[in-house]
């Protein structure tokens, strides 16, 4: 974890480290949406390319390929060659346990093909190539790391999150320890007040 401050331009400014988890827990679906799109611009103002959105969908573009959905992003941000790009996924899928062969069919399809699972494993797998300093997590997709796949791919979570400023609005409270608490003054503000104690599972 990063000694290091960081203040993300929100009002009033909030102060945050990499390798720190932040909990806001939201019962209303508007205002978690309104605060996952605002941690996420002040994130892309403080780490332009740097900042990865996880959501409960997956948040994949259904009419581009896989392929197209997980290499494009950080092939943008970061002009790294096309090879090396796809060499550094074809590791992020064997590291959730998905052969080279498995991984390669999965690129050529479209995400509609995919179930929900599928398309959250991807996302993660996006997120990744990124090299994320920050993450924005939408609380549904929190709950991908339970069960099924998502076990699979806590290791690789954990991996990114230690680098990364890491926050999460849901709509429950957060399932382990580890987590900074987020609370909204009002409907523009949020403050860290503690941190939140651990409930059952991950």
């Amino acid at each position: 974890m990063s000694d290091t401050l960081f203040t993300l331009a929100l009002e009033p400014p909030l102060d945050v480290r990499l390798g720190e988890r932040y909990w806001l827990v939201e019962y209303d679906e508007i205002r978690r949406d309104n605060w996952l799109d605002t941690l996420a611009r002040a994130g892309l103002a403080l780490w332009p390319g740097r900042v990865a959105s996880l959501d409960g969908t997956g948040g994949l573009v259904n009419n581009l390929r896989v392929w197209e959905n997980l290499i494009l992003p950080a092939w943008y941000h970061h002009a790294e060659p096309l090879p090396a790009l796809e060499e550094s996924l074809l590791a992020l899928f064997a590291e959730v346990g998905i052969e080279a062969e498995s991984a390669v069919g999965i690129c050529q399809s479209l995400p509609s093909a995919l179930g929900r699972e599928a398309r959250q494993e991807l996302a993660l797998l996006r997120a990744a190539l990124t090299r994320p300093c920050c993450i924005v997590i939408d609380g549904d997709w929190h709950t991908f790391l339970a069960y099924g796949r998502g076990l699979a791919c806590r290791e690789l979570f954990d991996r990114i999150a230690a680098q990364a400023a890491v926050f999460v609005v849901a709509a429950y409270p957060p399932p382990s320890t580890g987590f900074q608490r987020l609370e909204a003054v009002d409907a523009s503000q949020l403050i860290v007040s503690g941190t939140h104690e651990a409930t059952e599972g991950y």
